[in-house]
């Protein structure tokens, strides 16, 4: 069976895995970025332990890498990533082609996620999928006619930036009012404790996301109304993908949805309400179903895919 290599790069941590055709990681292997330490630490780091796969299991075709964007693919560089700023223009490609002299690709993080849940779930049922994660930040990934879209600078699918509402609070891309500032999970926290301390409550220092959904489903009533709006938002900036693409499947992911059932819940029964009836009928909603691992999977895929 062939296989190949996935690479999932985050701000915090990097994961790798050998994944097979049927979507079974065989092997894996977790590091801290160490962002400070810049992009050389971490790449030699990815060198060693891909050889170390490479020498373990037969069959591997190349080398898929998910990353934070903005990428670069002509270059095969990361162009001024917020979450990753040491590795500005660093030639991230160069680096992989020279070491393993085999097909290898790059791909922005949340498309690696949306291509890991279609591919190994969904493929032979869909051919037209929306991928959001909601998670410290809010991303998305596109399936037209069975592939991946990516734009045409690697930019499709940012969701999270889409202005929500204009007047509102200024974002990290420098806008105003994206709904990643008003329905991540970052936001979330950053409304709550605003919103404690304006009615002079005070708000633990070590209280986060858990601690906001616990208190709401005890009846809190400031928690309520903070997931109550978030949700809202949420469902809007989804209706306006939904009615842009007309997807036959949304696929919800990220450490909210995946961490908070009655969040989910909230999101998907608010969204009918502001999208047309011939989208509402031909709109499944699933959550997504690989975790943390969606990545990785979905990195290699983009080789798997590819390449026979």
């Amino acid at each position: 069976m062939r296989k190949a290599i996935g690479i999932d790069i985050g701000g915090t941590k990097i994961a790798i895995g050998v994944v097979e055709e049927n979507g079974h990681v065989l092997s894996n292997r977790q590091f801290p970025t160490k962002v400070d330490a810049g992009p050389d630490y971490a790449i030699n780091q990815i060198i060693s332990y891909v050889s170390e796969m490479r020498e373990n299991h037969q069959g591997i075709v190349g080398i898929g890498i998910g990353c934070p964007g903005p990428i670069n693919k002509k270059k095969g560089t990361i162009d001024n990533p917020p979450n990753l700023k040491t590795w500005h223009g660093y030639p991230l490609m160069r680096k992989i082609d020279s070491a393993f002299q085999m097909p290898a690709r790059l791909l922005n993080d949340a498309d690696a996620a949306a291509l890991g849940e279609y591919f190994f779930t969904f493929r032979k049922t869909h051919k037209h999928v929306l991928y959001v994660t909601v998670s410290t930040g809010i991303g998305g990934g596109i399936i037209i006619n069975g592939q991946l879209y990516e734009g045409a600078a690697s930019g499709a699918g940012e969701i999270g930036h889409s202005v929500i509402q204009p007047d509102g609070p200024l974002c990290g891309c420098g806008k105003s009012g994206c709904l990643e500032i008003l329905a991540s999970g970052t936001a979330l926290m950053r409304i709550w404790k605003r919103r404690l301390v304006n009615e002079g409550i005070p708000a633990e220092p070590i209280w986060n996301g858990k601690e906001l959904f616990a208190k709401a489903a005890s009846g809190d009533a400031l928690a309520k109304e903070v997931i109550e709006e978030a949700s809202t938002y949420l469902a809007l900036g989804l209706s306006q993908a939904i009615q842009t693409l007309n997807p036959e499947l949304l696929i919800l992911g990220g450490g909210v949805i995946i961490g908070q059932q009655a969040f989910y819940e909230k999101v998907k029964n608010k969204l009918p309400d502001f999208l047309f009836d011939q989208h509402k009928q031909t709109l499944q909603i699933e959550r997504a179903s690989h975790g943390a691992m969606a990545g990785v999977k979905g990195a290699a895929a983009s080789i798997l895919e590819n390449t026979k």
